[in-house]
Protein backbone atom coordinates (compact mmCIF):
# COMPACT_ATOMS: atom_id res chain seq x y z
CA UNK A 1 0.00 0.00 0.00
CA UNK A 2 1.36 3.53 -0.70
CA UNK A 3 -0.80 7.05 -0.28
CA UNK A 4 -1.45 9.11 -3.20
CA UNK A 5 -2.93 12.57 -3.72
CA UNK A 6 -7.15 12.05 -3.46
CA UNK A 7 -8.69 13.57 -6.08
CA UNK A 8 -12.25 13.63 -4.81
CA UNK A 9 -11.27 16.33 -2.34
CA UNK A 10 -11.91 14.18 0.55
CA UNK A 11 -8.99 13.32 2.48
CA UNK A 12 -5.50 15.21 1.54
CA UNK A 13 -4.21 11.66 0.88
CA UNK A 14 -5.89 8.32 0.18
CA UNK A 15 -4.43 5.08 0.19
CA UNK A 16 -3.77 3.01 -3.20
CA UNK A 17 -4.07 -1.21 -2.73
CA UNK A 18 -2.42 -3.29 -5.59
CA UNK A 19 -5.23 -6.01 -6.42
CA UNK A 20 -2.55 -8.77 -4.74
CA UNK A 21 -2.82 -6.85 -1.53
CA UNK A 22 -6.70 -6.62 -1.80
CA UNK A 23 -6.78 -10.38 -2.53
CA UNK A 24 -4.32 -11.57 0.21
CA UNK A 25 -5.29 -9.39 2.89
CA UNK A 26 -9.29 -10.66 2.60
CA UNK A 27 -8.71 -13.99 2.34
CA UNK A 28 -6.43 -13.96 5.37
CA UNK A 29 -8.92 -12.13 7.62
CA UNK A 30 -11.87 -14.28 6.56
CA UNK A 31 -9.85 -17.48 6.69
CA UNK A 32 -8.71 -16.44 10.38
CA UNK A 33 -11.81 -15.43 11.60
CA UNK A 34 -13.80 -18.48 10.02
CA UNK A 35 -11.15 -21.11 11.68
CA UNK A 36 -11.66 -19.14 14.81
CA UNK A 37 -15.01 -19.29 15.06
CA UNK A 38 -16.11 -22.59 13.17
CA UNK A 39 -12.39 -24.84 13.08
CA UNK A 40 -12.82 -24.56 9.54
CA UNK A 41 -13.24 -22.31 6.71
CA UNK A 42 -16.44 -23.15 5.47
CA UNK A 43 -18.10 -21.90 2.12
CA UNK A 44 -20.39 -20.61 1.61
CA UNK A 45 -19.08 -18.05 4.69
CA UNK A 46 -22.04 -18.30 7.11
CA UNK A 47 -24.13 -15.07 6.94
CA UNK A 48 -24.08 -14.94 10.63
CA UNK A 49 -20.22 -14.93 10.81
CA UNK A 50 -20.77 -11.86 8.34
CA UNK A 51 -22.65 -9.65 10.75
CA UNK A 52 -19.93 -10.96 13.40
CA UNK A 53 -17.18 -10.09 11.79
CA UNK A 54 -18.85 -6.51 11.22
CA UNK A 55 -19.68 -6.00 14.45
CA UNK A 56 -16.93 -6.58 16.18
CA UNK A 57 -15.16 -3.54 14.38
CA UNK A 58 -17.96 -1.75 15.06
CA UNK A 59 -18.99 0.04 18.34
CA UNK A 60 -22.83 0.16 17.10
CA UNK A 61 -24.64 -2.27 14.44
CA UNK A 62 -28.36 -2.25 13.49
CA UNK A 63 -29.68 -4.92 10.92
CA UNK A 64 -33.26 -3.36 11.30
CA UNK A 65 -32.67 0.45 10.85
CA UNK A 66 -35.03 2.05 8.49
CA UNK A 67 -33.32 3.69 6.32
CA UNK A 68 -35.93 5.13 3.68
CA UNK A 69 -35.74 8.73 4.71
CA UNK A 70 -32.18 8.45 3.57
CA UNK A 71 -32.32 8.13 -0.35
CA UNK A 72 -34.21 5.81 -2.79
CA UNK A 73 -32.44 2.13 -2.60
CA UNK A 74 -30.08 3.04 0.32
CA UNK A 75 -29.06 -0.02 2.24
CA UNK A 76 -25.97 0.39 4.01
CA UNK A 77 -25.14 3.89 6.25
CA UNK A 78 -21.72 3.83 7.86
CA UNK A 79 -21.33 6.66 10.08
CA UNK A 80 -17.33 8.04 11.25
CA UNK A 81 -16.86 9.14 14.50
CA UNK A 82 -13.19 10.23 14.44
CA UNK A 83 -11.15 8.39 17.20
CA UNK A 84 -14.05 6.06 17.96
CA UNK A 85 -15.43 2.93 16.39
CA UNK A 86 -18.35 3.55 13.77
CA UNK A 87 -21.98 3.33 13.29
CA UNK A 88 -23.11 0.76 11.10
CA UNK A 89 -26.76 0.83 9.94
CA UNK A 90 -28.35 -2.11 7.10
CA UNK A 91 -31.86 -1.77 5.74
CA UNK A 92 -34.29 -3.66 7.60
CA UNK A 93 -35.91 -5.16 4.82
CA UNK A 94 -32.83 -7.24 4.25
CA UNK A 95 -33.28 -9.33 6.94
CA UNK A 96 -37.24 -9.05 7.01
CA UNK A 97 -37.26 -10.39 3.35
CA UNK A 98 -35.61 -13.73 3.43
CA UNK A 99 -35.10 -13.80 -0.52
CA UNK A 100 -33.12 -10.80 -0.01
CA UNK A 101 -30.28 -12.69 1.10
CA UNK A 102 -27.70 -12.14 -1.36
CA UNK A 103 -28.53 -8.63 -1.13
CA UNK A 104 -27.65 -8.49 2.75
CA UNK A 105 -24.44 -10.27 2.35
CA UNK A 106 -23.06 -8.47 -0.09
CA UNK A 107 -24.55 -4.95 1.62
CA UNK A 108 -22.56 -6.64 5.14
CA UNK A 109 -19.06 -7.05 3.35
CA UNK A 110 -19.47 -3.82 1.47
CA UNK A 111 -20.19 -1.75 4.47
CA UNK A 112 -16.78 -3.80 6.17
CA UNK A 113 -15.04 -2.81 3.84
CA UNK A 114 -15.82 0.90 4.62
CA UNK A 115 -15.32 0.42 8.20
CA UNK A 116 -12.16 -1.99 7.95
CA UNK A 117 -10.57 0.14 5.49
CA UNK A 118 -11.49 3.41 5.73
CA UNK A 119 -12.10 4.03 9.77
CA UNK A 120 -8.38 5.30 10.04
CA UNK A 121 -8.70 7.78 7.44
CA UNK A 122 -11.49 9.52 9.20
CA UNK A 123 -9.78 9.21 12.42
CA UNK A 124 -6.61 10.80 11.26
CA UNK A 125 -8.28 13.43 8.71
CA UNK A 126 -11.49 14.51 10.11
CA UNK A 127 -12.84 16.66 13.51
CA UNK A 128 -16.48 15.67 12.62
CA UNK A 129 -18.72 12.80 12.20
CA UNK A 130 -18.81 11.51 8.59
CA UNK A 131 -22.06 9.82 7.17
CA UNK A 132 -21.23 7.48 3.96
CA UNK A 133 -24.99 5.71 2.24
CA UNK A 134 -24.31 3.00 0.01
CA UNK A 135 -26.88 3.07 -2.36
CA UNK A 136 -28.72 -0.83 -3.64
CA UNK A 137 -26.81 -1.12 -7.05
CA UNK A 138 -23.12 -1.20 -5.52
CA UNK A 139 -21.63 -4.60 -6.59
CA UNK A 140 -19.51 -3.67 -9.57
CA UNK A 141 -16.33 -1.62 -8.60
CA UNK A 142 -16.97 1.88 -10.83
CA UNK A 143 -13.93 3.38 -11.70
CA UNK A 144 -10.91 4.63 -8.41
CA UNK A 145 -10.37 7.92 -10.00
CA UNK A 146 -14.60 8.54 -9.62
CA UNK A 147 -14.97 7.11 -5.98
CA UNK A 148 -11.74 5.16 -4.73
CA UNK A 149 -13.93 4.34 -1.28
CA UNK A 150 -16.37 3.03 -3.24
CA UNK A 151 -14.54 0.75 -5.50
CA UNK A 152 -13.03 -0.86 -2.72
CA UNK A 153 -15.81 -1.65 -0.81
CA UNK A 154 -17.27 -3.10 -3.96
CA UNK A 155 -14.18 -5.04 -4.75
CA UNK A 156 -13.69 -6.31 -0.66
CA UNK A 157 -16.80 -7.53 -1.02
CA UNK A 158 -16.58 -9.72 -3.75
CA UNK A 159 -13.30 -10.67 -2.54
CA UNK A 160 -14.36 -11.68 1.27
CA UNK A 161 -17.36 -13.49 -0.34
CA UNK A 162 -15.78 -15.39 -2.55
CA UNK A 163 -11.95 -16.14 -2.08
CA UNK A 164 -9.72 -16.29 -4.58
CA UNK A 165 -8.12 -19.38 -3.35
CA UNK A 166 -11.95 -20.67 -3.35
CA UNK A 167 -12.59 -19.72 -6.39
CA UNK A 168 -9.46 -21.23 -8.11
CA UNK A 169 -10.38 -25.07 -7.21
CA UNK A 170 -14.32 -24.33 -8.19
CA UNK A 171 -13.10 -22.78 -11.81
CA UNK A 172 -10.67 -25.59 -12.03
CA UNK A 173 -13.27 -28.04 -10.82
CA UNK A 174 -15.69 -26.63 -13.34
CA UNK A 175 -13.34 -26.80 -16.69
CA UNK A 176 -12.37 -29.81 -15.69
CA UNK A 177 -15.94 -31.66 -15.89
CA UNK A 178 -16.59 -29.54 -18.86
CA UNK A 179 -13.66 -30.00 -20.54
CA UNK A 180 -12.76 -26.30 -21.07
CA UNK A 181 -9.67 -23.81 -21.21
CA UNK A 182 -9.29 -20.15 -20.78
CA UNK A 183 -11.68 -17.75 -20.63
CA UNK A 184 -15.08 -18.80 -21.37
CA UNK A 185 -17.28 -16.67 -24.29
CA UNK A 186 -19.42 -14.03 -23.46
CA UNK A 187 -23.00 -15.70 -23.33
CA UNK A 188 -21.74 -18.91 -23.82
CA UNK A 189 -23.66 -21.91 -21.96
CA UNK A 190 -20.88 -22.59 -20.30
CA UNK A 191 -20.04 -18.88 -18.80
CA UNK A 192 -24.05 -18.66 -17.92
CA UNK A 193 -23.52 -22.27 -16.21
CA UNK A 194 -20.29 -21.17 -14.71
CA UNK A 195 -22.07 -18.15 -13.25
CA UNK A 196 -25.02 -19.97 -12.21
CA UNK A 197 -22.65 -22.47 -9.99
CA UNK A 198 -20.79 -19.70 -8.74
CA UNK A 199 -23.69 -18.32 -7.50
CA UNK A 200 -25.26 -21.55 -5.97
CA UNK A 201 -21.92 -22.09 -4.31
CA UNK A 202 -20.57 -18.47 -2.81
CA UNK A 203 -24.54 -17.71 -2.18
CA UNK A 204 -24.40 -14.56 -4.08
CA UNK A 205 -26.63 -12.97 -6.77
CA UNK A 206 -25.60 -13.83 -10.51
CA UNK A 207 -24.62 -10.49 -11.16
CA UNK A 208 -22.06 -10.57 -7.91
CA UNK A 209 -20.71 -13.52 -9.24
CA UNK A 210 -20.35 -12.20 -13.02
CA UNK A 211 -18.74 -9.24 -11.68
CA UNK A 212 -15.89 -11.78 -9.22
CA UNK A 213 -15.19 -14.15 -12.52
CA UNK A 214 -14.39 -10.88 -14.72
CA UNK A 215 -12.44 -9.78 -12.44
CA UNK A 216 -10.35 -12.94 -11.75
CA UNK A 217 -9.95 -13.15 -16.12
CA UNK A 218 -12.27 -16.22 -15.96
CA UNK A 219 -14.66 -14.77 -18.46
CA UNK A 220 -14.26 -12.41 -20.96
CA UNK A 221 -14.76 -8.84 -20.31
Amino acid sequence: MKMIPDRTGRFPERPYYEIEELEEECERIMESFLMGRYGQYSIPVPTDALVELLDRETAKLNLYCDLSGEGEEVHGLTEFFPGHKPHVSIARELSYQHWREHRKRNTLTHEYGHVHWQTWLFDRYCRRTERHKCLRAHIKPASSDIDWMEWLACYVSGAMLMPTSRMQLHVGAFRAERSVEGRLDEHSIEEQLLIQRTSELFKVSTEAARVRLRQLEYLLS
